[in-house]
């Protein structure tokens, strides 16, 4: 038999639970912005192909939000008040809605619509919200209401909704057309379960499930597995078990799993790929058949072996019986998530059937290779939501006749592929292999502690609550144990709306100590994002891309930038001359980019500043506008901008300082005692909004 490559995809779809089941009350839109942008065109994107299959992950918890939003009178914040007219707002409302009607990609949403371009670069020079209210007049509003709906309306609606076509060429909308589209996004939202059971009943995806709530499964098996993965993590003081809630889980994950789908699922992408022997176990008592977890976890496990061995099907076997183990292709997989984005579609397909066929013909027989990615975050950074990707790279997976795609349980029963069997496995997640990202920070620990706390509390008080107030109560101590508030806790990621993912956390303990009656413990009122550090270095979470017009024209395209900050490390050679405060710096595929923050007005006629890396002098550039072939400088009384091209520096990963000069006088070395360490082959798992 002719050896083929057998391609698993595998499209985790995943969003946090923002709905407080107390009130109804939801506090962020994004289960509504990528129910209307990526869930369905998805999905779609493959049925164009039907010869093509793939598995999509379909995480219980957002399967609940999503049907809320079928309805336009959900109780979300922001969809209630942008159904209001523009007139009857109040300021506190225009605020906040001036807060979330930018958070669009620039170059790959507001550009394309030419009104939402025009509005953004109007409001550019405001740097905050509270100084963008006052920039438009309601008119405008309401344009840029609807100009954000329509970036975040997928291609399919954009091919297929006729109101949505008409809206995209006008200019000026009205109050009527902007409810008639609400309406239209929330019928759409409907349509997307149904569309994912008509594609699995065909035959041509697989859908999977998780843990009900998104929860580090280890984590809650044994904490103990974070030191497993990590012996150098700093643990939560007195941990307790949540072994029980973990199996909970699994059992409402796997039963509302079949009320919507009419079968039984047969695999689980743990959370985070997160696993471990014991949630293992867990999973084939209630026999699952497979799961899937990162590379890193089997070479960690195996030092020994192979790198290929991942492109093998692996069993793992215990006496209380067995589980398929399919192992992402990490290179594969983060360039569909993070690189190709930033490439010429032809370029990026060739590049990834490239990589392909070298597998492929470096191995005897056939083999197995899993993408897993995310299924929703990186769109927004490709050129039409990824449709030209998608179509050309399902295209040339059509064509191929040694590529063959096929679902998860399709490679479970692939007796074509080589099977090798493993009895132990270390704990870790698809991240570095380890749980660091959601547990070992002092604010992370603090909230298992808290969490710790509240499941204490209601062990010792349940007996005497009615069973469906206890049941209440576990379900939001249930909520909490989700990833993504540890995730969002510290300065491991980047988000402008962090402060409400730690409200959230603290809003389902307290909902449980309400429902308990007992006193909600001081600490859970204190926001814990006071307990993250207060360093003066924080790593890039962004690509950072700085447009060539030569003007500084948002505070946006700063956004997740590194960041240096002057003022606490003592950066100011003459305290009573603070010139530059901040330095922020980052990168795109073409362009290194630096921003000087601080006060430049008695510079700009007289100074210059010296670029140096690895302590060789790269220019001496004066203290104005300047563009060569080498860098290019933009300064302003309170903002330089600079940026560099790649293709002119010798490293990727380098020292960085700058000298500001006065004649022969140094004003100010950044940093101050030291060098800048920079890695611009850095990549951003956490630049996504949500």
């Amino acid at each position: 038999m002719k050896k083929k490559l057998y391609l698993n995809f595998l499209w985790h779809m995943h969003q946090p639970y923002y709905k407080d089941d107390m009130s109804g009350h939801y506090s962020m839109p994004w289960v509504f912005l990528h129910g209307i942008k990526d869930y369905y065109d998805m999905a779609w994107y493959l049925s164009r192909h039907p010869g093509l299959k793939a598995t999509f992950n379909l995480v219980p918890s957002l399967l609940l939000q999503l049907k809320d939003y079928e309805s336009t009178d959900v109780d979300d914040r922001f969809l209630q008040t942008i159904s209001k007219k523009v007139e009857e707002l109040s300021n506190a409302e225009i605020l906040y809605l001036m807060e979330f009607l930018f958070f669009s990609q620039k170059e790959t949403m507001i550009d394309p619509i030419a009104r939402y371009a025009q509005l953004y670069r109007k409001v550019g020079n405001a740097n905050s919200a509270s100084e963008r209210v006052n920039v438009l007049g309601f008119d405008e509003l309401l344009d840029l209401e609807v100009c954000f709906l329509l970036a975040w309306c997928g291609e399919y609606l954009r091919e297929n909704s006729v109101l949505i076509q008409t809206l995209l060429i006008k200019q000026h909308f009205t109050h009527d057309e902007k409810l008639a589209l609400l309406k239209e996004l929330a019928d759409f939202i409907a349509r997307i379960v149904p569309f994912y059971k008509e594609l699995q009943d065909s035959g041509q995806i697989e859908i999977s499930t998780s843990p009900f709530y998104h929860p580090i499964m280890p984590l809650l098996v044994d904490v103990d597995n974070a030191i497993k993965a990590n012996s150098q993590v700093l643990m939560p003081n007195n941990p307790l078990s949540f072994l029980d809630d973990a199996k909970e889980h699994i059992e409402r994950s796997l039963s509302y799993y079949e009320s919507i789908f009419d079968r039984k699922a047969r695999g689980i992408w743990p959370s985070e790929g997160s696993v471990d022997e014991g949630s293992l176990e867990l999973y084939i008592a209630q026999g699952i058949q497979w799961v899937c977890t990162d590379e890193a976890i089997l070479l960690k496990s195996f030092p020994t072996v192979t790198d290929d061995l991942i492109y093998k099907r692996c069993r793992y076997k215990k006496k209380s019986g067995e589980i398929m183990i399919s192992y992402r292709d990490r290179n594969l997989s983060d360039a569909i998530g993070f690189e190709y984005n930033r490439k010429d579609t032809k370029e990026s397909v060739e590049d990834f059937i490239r990589q392909l066929r070298h597998i492929h013909e470096s191995e005897k027989g056939s083999t197995q290779v899993n993408i897993i990615l995310d299924g929703e975050n990186a769109w927004e950074f490709y050129r039409n939501n990824g449709k030209d990707f998608f179509d050309a790279l399902y295209c040339a997976l059509d064509e191929s006749e040694w590529i063959s795609t096929q679902t998860m349980s399709g490679g479970v029963a692939n007796k074509a592929v080589e099977e090798f069997v493993i009895e132990t496995i270390l704990p870790g997640s698809w991240i570095n292999g380890d749980f660091a990202l959601w547990i070992g920070l002092e604010e992370k620990n603090l909230a298992w502690e808290l969490l710790y706390q509240a499941k204490r509390d209601f062990e010792n008080c349940k007996t005497e609550l009615k069973p469906n107030v206890a049941e209440l109560i576990r379900n939001e101590l249930m909520i909490a144990q989700g990833s993504d508030w540890f995730w969002w806790l510290g300065d491991t990621h980047y988000s402008v709306v962090k402060t409400e993912f730690d409200k959230l956390f603290r809003k389902h303990l307290k909902n449980a100590y309400l429902l308990m009656q007992i006193e909600v413990p001081p600490l859970i009122h204190t926001s814990l994002r006071q307990y993250e550090s207060s360093s003066v270095h924080v790593l890039p979470k962004n690509v950072i891309s700085i447009p060539v017009y030569g003007t500084h024209s948002s505070f946006f395209e700063w956004m997740g930038a590194g960041e240096i900050n002057l003022e606490k490390m003592g950066g100011v050679m003459d305290s009573s001359t603070p010139y530059v405060k901040k330095l922020l710096y980052g990168n795109d595929s073409k362009m290194f980019n630096i921003a000087l923050i601080g006060n430049f007005a008695t510079l700009i006629a007289n100074a210059h500043m010296q670029i140096q890396f690895n302590r060789k002098l790269y220019c001496d550039i004066a203290f104005n506008d300047i563009v060569s072939d080498t860098i290019m400088m933009v300064c302003g009384e309170e903002f330089v901008e600079i940026s560099i091209p790649l293709n002119k520096m010798d490293k990727k990963q380098f020292d960085l300082k700058i000298l500001l000069m006065r004649g022969e006088e140094l004003l100010q070395s950044i940093p101050f005692h030291s060098s800048l360490s920079i890695d611009l082959l850095i990549r951003y798992p956490g630049h996504w909004f949500i």
